[in-house]
Formats: structure tokens, sequence, C-alpha cells
């Protein structure tokens, strides 16, 4: 019971008291509290700690475990690395915002923890839905007009994919008419037990609007431009936020999805989808990328890329589908220190601009250096975690005799590295005609020392280094587990 009410009522319990308070440095210190305990309570339950059983709501297998973990991960450095930001903004202190921030963070938390340990799918759906709303008024940070079309256009998207995958839920439903798991209701246990029985052709139609629907918080193409636009437009912690793991949990009920198809026919046609949404999305990626004057938005099409990888192993399938698993977690360490180094630069040249950020390395080193080898890890140099992930993957497609597909896989990969290293060697190296002391006096507030931001990601990448190098037994059994559970 104290690891519930740590997961799910401590963070509902601190949203709402902090309506009541304006003081914004006991907000951080008491979030900071909620993260910690957040995540020890999450590693006592992926160490397999005794959970009260809860069949009928809540469903703690190793798939949940391992998304939990995830979560809580990120949102501990989000939280340690927000109060930086909200001080150090690159536009006027929004305090509208600042007074909100860490209440919409905590029911955040709250509205996605409980997504993500539902054993129902109505609850879960709720639950995702309710993420959206904690996290739109928080893309609207800035209060300006670009952040505002963000939000609005992330609320409409998104509104509409929620929409698709309660048809997806009614069809569902539909297809276990006439049966006994009729009566004992949309749980998944109950779903993924009884799947055989279900009526085939609306169960396909269920996997359809379901997967067309969360792909629009997953940021899979054709469905990503709410995401791209809502991390791009809002501020970093909430970009790594949105970016490092709210895509996850709405892969969850993908993931969901295909243990329920798992044994029937449709389990095909279920890897089929995921195989044409994850080349959708590289193949967009690549369009784009060599398109993009915008650092962020450039990191928000990563995202795209990255989560098509993951999507694209879920559909082949085997040793693919335990690469995705690895991938998952890699990308959502390599995004959180993405971001934090993109919101130094944005609070140092006050632009998100490509072509208004130059000499990086020389006039901030530390962000530049952390920057320069966070996009290393995200293009999947050795030895950071994200290169063995994508062995994995493609050994899946080779297994598969997939050879054509690989080889696509591997020129439009080529092409978006070509893309993201014109543009980060350009802020790297780049070289501008402005007076030098307006650079220094643009510089120095912020990066003249080491601080908490370019600490945390260090330590963020080299986790990224050691996981890649040697992977825990525990994670890799709770992956072994997960893969079990889809029959590979």
């Amino acid at each position: 019971m104290y690891l519930i009410l740590a997961l799910l009522g401590l963070p509902l319990l601190t949203g709402a008291v902090f309506f009541v308070f304006d003081n914004l440095k006991i907000k951080y210190a008491f979030s900071i509290i909620v993260a910690a305990i957040h995540l020890a309570a999450a590693c006592l339950v992926f160490s397999g700690s005794n959970v009260p059983d809860f069949e009928q709501w809540l469903r703690f297998d190793a798939l949940t475990k391992l998304f939990l973990l995830i979560l809580s991960n990120v949102y501990f450095w989000v939280m340690i690395n927000s109060y930086q930001y909200l001080f150090f903004s690159p536009v006027a202190k929004p305090e509208k915002s600042r007074k909100i921030f860490y209440n919409m963070t905590n029911l955040y938390l709250f509205a996605n923890t409980l997504a993500l340990i539902s054993n129902h799918l109505g609850l879960y759906w709720v639950a995702l839905e309710s993420t959206t709303l904690c996290v739109a008024p928080l893309i609207y940070y800035y209060r300006d007009k670009e952040s505002l079309e963000a939000m609005w256009k992330y609320l409409f998207l998104v509104s509409v994919g929620i929409a698709f995958a309660f048809i997806g839920i009614l069809f569902l439903t539909l297809s276990m008419h006439g049966t006994d798991a009729f009566e004992k209701g949309l749980y998944f246990s109950n779903l993924i037990a009884n799947s055989t029985k279900f009526n085939m052709i609306w169960l396909k139609a269920s996997y359809i609007f379901i997967f067309v629907g969360l792909s629009t918080k997953i940021g899979i193409a054709p469905m990503h431009p709410g995401e791209v636009d809502a991390v791009s437009n809002s501020p970093s912690p909430i970009a790594a936020l949105i970016s490092a793991s709210l895509g996850g949990t709405a892969l969850m009920g993908v993931l969901r999805m295909l243990q329920i198809t798992s044994k029937t026919p449709v389990y095909q046609f279920s890897q089929i989808m995921l195989i044409v949404g994850g080349m959708a999305s590289l193949i967009v990626t690549v369009v784009f990328m060599f398109r993009l004057n915008n650092y962020k938005r450039m990191i928000a099409y990563s995202s795209v890329e990255h989560l098509g990888i993951v999507v694209l192993g879920l559909g082949i399938g085997g040793i693919g589908f335990i690469g995705a698993m690895f991938h998952l977690i890699y990308n959502s360490l390599t995004k959180m220190a993405l971001f934090f180094m993109a919101g130094n630069i944005h609070r140092n040249y006050k632009s998100r601009e490509i072509h208004n950020v130059f000499s990086l390395l020389k006039d901030l080193r530390w962000t530049g250096i952390l920057f320069l080898l966070a996009f290393l890890a995200v293009v999947a140099m050795p030895p950071f975690g994200i290169f063995f992930s994508e062995l994995m993957i493609f050994q899946g497609l080779l297994a598969n005799g997939q050879y054509v597909l690989l080889s696509a896989v591997l020129f439009f990969l080529l092409f978006i590295f070509i893309a993201m290293s014109r543009n980060v060697f350009k802020m790297m190296y780049g070289s501008t005609k402005i007076n030098e002391a307006e650079i220094n006096q643009t510089n120095k507030p912020f990066d003249e020392k080491l601080n908490i931001t370019h600490l945390s990601t260090a330590v963020i990448l080299c986790v990224l280094i050691a996981m890649g190098l040697f992977i825990p037994p525990a994670l890799y059994n709770t992956v072994s587990e997960i893969a079990k559970s889809f029959n590979f």
C-alpha cells in the first residue's frame, strides 16, 4: 500500500496543494522530494518488491515495471534541472507560467503513472488524456504566439487521436460480444487471456484505430506534427518530459494491443502496421531534417526518427523486439541530455535558430562539449547504448530475411546523420559578424562555470556509455520477461 501511495497519492496531493502556495523555492524543494520518493518506489517495484494485488484495476507485470522506471527516472532529472531554467529564462520571466509549473508537473506524474500501471483499457484511456490536459499549459509557458499555436495544435491533434483510440475501444468491445470475456470487462488480463475468442474483423479494426490514435502522442508519422510543435516550442524541461516519457506511455497502449493480438491471426497485420509506421517516420525525418533551422525542432524530429526505429523493432519481433525495448530506454536518456543542453543554448543565445548559434565550443565550452557528446549518442556512435540497440534491430531484420528493408533503413539513417551533422557542426564551429563584446555579454551570465544542468547531463551520458558496455542483469531479465510475454 505504501508503494501505491508513493506512486499515485503523493504526486496527486502535492499537485493539488501547490495551488495554495506561491513560493517557487518551496514548490521546487517538495517536487524534488516527490520525484526522489517516486523514483525509489519505482526501483522497488522494478526489483520485485511486493505490491498489493489490485487485479481489477492495477497491473504490475514486467512491461509496467520497465516503463514506470523510465518515467520516474526522466521525471527526477527534469525536476533537478527545472529550477535553474525557471530562474534563468531566455525570455522575460513569465510569472503566471512559473506559478503553475510544479502544480501541473506533479499532476502529470500522477496521470502518467496511473496510465502505466492501469489494468483497465478505459482507465488507461482516461489517464492518458489527463496527461494531455496537464502538459498543455506547460507548452504555453512562454505565452507568445508560437507557443499558443503549438499548444492548440497539440490539443487538437492529440484529442482527435484520443477520439480515434476511443472508437478503437468500442470496436474492441464489439469484437468481444458473445464471448465469456464480454461480461468480465475491458481488463487487460481478461483481454489477453481470451483474445482468440474475439471477432477478428472487429479486432483488426480496433487495432487500426488505437494505433493511429495513439500515434499522435507517440510521435509516429504521419500523426507527428502536434508532438513536434509542442516539443520545439515548450521550455526544455517540458520538452524533455514529453519526448523522453510521454511517447513511451502512449506506446504502452500499442504494446497492450499487441499483446492482445499476439495469439490471433491479427498479429501479423499488427506487425505490418508497426513496420509501416516506423518506415514512414524515418522517411518524414529525412525529408524535414534537411529543411530545419531550429535546433529544438531538429531534436524533436530526432524523436520521430527514434520512436520510428522502436516501433520498427517491435514489428520485426524476436531479437528486434528486444532491441526496441533497449532502444526506448537509451532514447529517453539521450533526449534528456539533448534538451537540457538545448535549454542552456537557448538561454545564452536567446534564439532557437541554428544560424544564430555560433562558436559553441569556444564560447560555451561545457555546454558545447556535452551537446556534442549527446549528438554523438543520438546518432548511434559507439560506445553509447543506442549503437548496440540499433544493431539488435538490424540483426532482427537480417534474421527475418528483410534485406531490402534493412538497406532502406540504413539509407535513411545515413541521410539523417548527414543532415544533423551539418546543423550541429554549424553550431559548434560556425562564425558570425556580431561584435565580440556582444557575444561575451550574452554568454557570460550562465556558462562561465559548471552548473547543475552540466553535471546532471554528464551523469546521464556516463550512464548511456555504461549501459552500452554492460547491461545490468535485472534490466536484461526484465526485457527478456517482456519478450517472453509476446512469445519471443
